[in-house]
């Protein structure tokens, strides 16, 4: 039985919970939330921008605190899983590493280069499993792209593009999302899961020009980038400046030697495949969703004491970078040479 510690009752935390109760063998023994009245919770509705796994949860088993240090100290867990505003990430994993823990940290890693090092250090210094919520990588559509991509079937790629829309997130306790301060705004914290997508799909890029909508705290609630490889270029587009009315989707789009692929959220196939010279297809997508099939692979990488290594701290680092250097290139007004 792999037993966890969860950290944050908010959209994520709820999302998580909703998981656990469909991982066989696993518990969650203790909650942690700041706010008391969010430990009396007996019903999931996540209320974030993707739809979550519905029903009663139970925590009658579990042990709350809202004081997280006297949560670490009484411990009787196996990891701690951090779904917490972006600001206290650092903080919080440091934490649990250096009392013994395992950690899973929801995305984005950090704020800064110098919070991902930091925390890098503690992870090494530790010697615990240590993985962040760069759900994409597990949720089904993008997976079966990768497996399509990897099998050099239809050649090689020739164009990318990934794009994601929201509304604004008006779910995050006390407004966090929308601080720049505390989240990164849109440019990190929604955009980050394009960037991590890309970086596994093709790798880093030489160079890359962003623009953006640079809001009076200088954030950005919407980028625009172009990144150049050798011998392609990919493109890469997200904010949640769209209507209340929009809600939320996610698209990509990859052009191959011998074939197009779209991704679509919006659509009743969300993949599809349009070969040259052949008719096009629907991909088959296993069940579940990223969230699901992320903390599945944690729980069991902690069961085995081995990490399957799909999601790094050091890969989240880079994604969080890469973010970052585009924040950059669209205040400068400036292409910028990929160095991370």
């Amino acid at each position: 039985m792999v037993r966890v510690a969860l950290t944050g009752l908010g959209f994520m935390g709820k999302t998580h919970l909703g998981v656990y109760q469909k991982l066989p063998d696993v518990q969650v023994v203790a909650v942690c939330d700041a706010d008391k009245e969010r430990l009396a919770i007996s019903s999931l509705d996540a209320g974030g921008n993707i739809a979550a796994s519905a029903g009663a949860i139970d925590l009658s088993s579990a042990r709350t605190y809202t004081d997280y240090g006297a949560m670490l100290s009484e411990g009787g867990f196996d990891y701690v899983d951090i779904c917490l505003p972006t600001s206290f990430h650092a903080e919080y994993t440091i934490k649990a590493l250096d009392a013994g823990f395992h950690v899973f940290c929801e995305k984005p890693m950090g704020l800064s280069g110098a919070e991902t090092d930091k925390m890098l250090r503690a992870v090494k210094r530790s010697g615990k499993l240590f993985s962040v919520g760069q759900c994409l990588r597990f949720w089904p559509a993008y997976t079966e792209v990768k497996k399509l991509l990897d099998s050099g079937r239809y050649g090689k790629v020739q164009y990318a593009e990934y794009a994601r829309f929201s509304a604004p997130p008006g779910w995050g306790w006390d407004g966090w999302l929308l601080d720049g301060k505390r989240s990164g705004n849109a440019a990190l914290d929604l955009h980050v899961h394009d960037v991590d997508m890309l970086l596994y799909l093709h790798g880093r890029p030489k160079s890359l020009r962003s623009n953006g909508t640079i809001e009076r705290d200088g954030s950005i609630s919407h980028i625009a980038t172009i990144y150049t490889y050798d011998g392609f270029v990919v493109a890469s587009t997200g904010g949640w400046n769209c209507s209340d009315s929009f809600g939320f989707n996610m698209r990509a789009f990859w052009v191959l030697d011998k074939a197009s692929i779209e991704l679509d959220f919006s659509k009743t196939s969300p993949v599809v495949v349009y070969p040259k010279g052949e008719p096009k297809y629907a991909l088959d997508l296993p069940e579940g969703d990223g969230y699901y099939h992320e903390l599945k692979d944690f729980t069991e990488g902690v069961a085995k004491g081995r990490s399957s290594g799909v999601v790094t701290g050091t890969s989240a680092a880079e994604s969080v970078k890469l973010c970052l250097l585009e924040i950059d290139s669209a205040r400068r007004r400036k292409e910028l040479a990929v160095r991370l």
